[in-house]
């Protein structure tokens, strides 16, 4: 089950896999992340469009979030 909102400052989206929060600012977006492998805080740019990109799935933000980290990318 999936429960989500895009119409107000702070986005929010809970489902069956964890919960993300979006905070949209003038300059940059933040997200925050819990899920069973932990939770985080990410920057993004402002505008971005990760979780509605990614099907509003909080496993797959969270993997794509993990793999593009500076020290995760593979070459």
């Amino acid at each position: 089950m999936k429960f989500y909102s895009e119409k107000f400052f702070i986005k929010y989206l809970i489902e069956n896999n964890g919960i993300c929060l979006g905070i949209d600012m003038k300059n940059n977006s933040y997200l925050f992340l819990v899920t069973k492998s932990g939770f985080m805080l990410k920057k993004r740019p402002a505008g971005d469009k990760i979780v509605e990109n990614l099907n509003y799935d909080v496993g797959r933000v969270s993997l794509f979030l993990r793999n593009t980290e500076t020290g995760n990318k593979r070459h």
